[in-house]
């Protein structure tokens, strides 16, 4: 299937397009990017990756399709149009990947263009206004900055000593990443100008479901993200959350992005940057549904006080043996993972495997009873520890998914967390 080459005229606005990041993001940005060993992190990455854009764009270059405007015209009419939305001026250069799945990423050197990489699947089937979509979020990426603490290696560098960022810190970190992706999901719907449109596109880089399945599957899914709160249209009304909570709730990624997303094309702010009156939220009433959805996914369990947060603690660590011990081994990298989620002192490298899997089966009874939030963040840690080489094998994916079915947890938050730490800043 050919690129799509129509187009819809992208929205323009007199407002400076950075005053839709989210406050969430804004506030752990600069909190982050003043924080000493933050800084000392960065340092440390300079000098490691001196001329490692240039390598980068060689690597694209000799294996990768450097798109002109002759060869993709509908691309480059978006980039454009997206550029002049959100007021991006840096030259970009656009690489045409040879993959089957919808993806999408941005870089950049130390000096030289910014890189924009989209798999040749996604140009296939994707809408010019979805394409608009996808390019707005990664300029976003470009346009808050997000790009200059580059995640995860800023969380995990080390020296002689060990990792050159504070545990608390690290967390904070991740914290600020998953804030980001609503920020650099906003820019995008700015270059979309449709809320819907926007959704759809980012539902389809999340299932992979090309449009025949879509237009039913996105009515669904958005009913069900919208279920959390008591109205139907993203409301804003507080809601108690407990045990009863849609499973979608603590879905790591996808749900909250998309109430965020139809949330912010429901604020004023949004409509002002059309050009037109309307909607019905303020930016605060946005900013509240962003971050109380975004507190689901803080892993307050790590540092909180309590017999609770103590089984939880035990659980991650009798777990993450598991896991890691499910294949091969618990190997030295794995290990690490664990002490930067726990502390040196509650991971210490395991003496009697199978003590610790006992000892987790009866811990897994006991922490199912404890709240939904803090269940599915112990899934997700277990992916951390899972994934920390790059590769989960089938034999941790099997131990993670036991261990979930204990918890009354969807399988499907391990694929969508090992998806998003694949890429967290995509």
């Amino acid at each position: 299937m050919a690129p799509a080459t129509g187009s819809v005229g992208a929205p323009t606005g007199p407002r400076d397009a950075r005053d839709v990041q989210a406050r969430r993001d804004r506030a752990l940005r600069d909190e982050l990017g003043a924080d000493r060993g933050v800084k000392k992190a960065l340092e440390k990455f300079e000098h490691r990756a001196s001329g490692y854009g240039f390598r980068h764009r060689r690597s694209l270059l000799a294996e990768a399709i450097r798109l002109t405007r002759r060869m993709a015209p509908a691309v480059s009419e978006a980039l454009a149009d997206c550029r002049a939305v959100l007021g991006v001026d840096t030259p970009v250069e656009v690489y045409l990947e040879p993959k089957p799945v919808y993806s999408a990423f941005m870089s950049r050197g130390r000096s030289g263009p910014m890189i924009l990489g989209l798999s040749s699947r996604l140009l296939e089937e994707f809408t010019p206004d979805e394409l608009r979509f996808v390019i707005g979020h990664e300029l976003g990426h470009a346009l808050f900055d997000h790009l200059g603490i580059p995640m995860p290696v800023t969380a995990t560098i080390e020296d002689i000593g060990g990792t050159l960022v504070s545990r608390a810190t690290q967390l904070r970190l991740f914290v600020w990443c998953r804030a980001a992706e609503v920020s650099a999901d906003r820019a995008g719907l700015l270059c979309a100008g449709d809320a819907e449109v926007a959704a759809t596109a980012f539902f389809k880089m999340s299932s992979g479901l090309s449009r025949p399945v879509i237009t039913t599957d996105l009515e669904a899914f958005a009913s069900q993200v919208e279920s959390l709160a008591s109205a139907p249209n993203a409301a804003h009304e507080v809601r108690d959350d407990d045990d009863t909570l849609d499973c979608f709730s603590t879905h790591p990624y996808t749900p909250v992005r998309v109430r965020a997303l139809l949330a912010f094309g429901k604020s004023r702010l949004f409509h002002d940057h059309l050009g037109k009156s309307g909607g019905e939220l303020s930016i605060d009433d946005v900013e509240q549904i962003v971050e109380r959805d975004l507190a689901l996914m803080e892993p307050s369990y790590l540092e909180d006080k309590g017999d609770e947060a103590d089984k939880m603690r035990r659980a991650l660590y009798c777990g993450g043996v598991s896991v890691a011990a499910s294949h091969q081994g618990v190997s030295d990298a794995e290990m690490a993972a664990l002490r930067a989620l726990l502390g040196a002192k509650q991971a210490r490298p395991p003496e009697d495997l199978t003590a610790i899997r006992t000892e987790l089966d009866t811990l897994l009874g006991e922490v199912a009873g404890f709240s939904l939030a803090r269940r599915a963040q112990l899934v997700q840690h277990l992916t951390v520890i899972a994934g920390v080489d790059g590769h989960v094998a089938d034999e941790e994916y099997a131990e993670m998914a036991r261990i979930a079915e204990a918890l009354a947890i969807p399988a499907q938050i391990i694929d969508q967390t090992l998806a998003g730490a694949a890429a967290p800043m995509d």
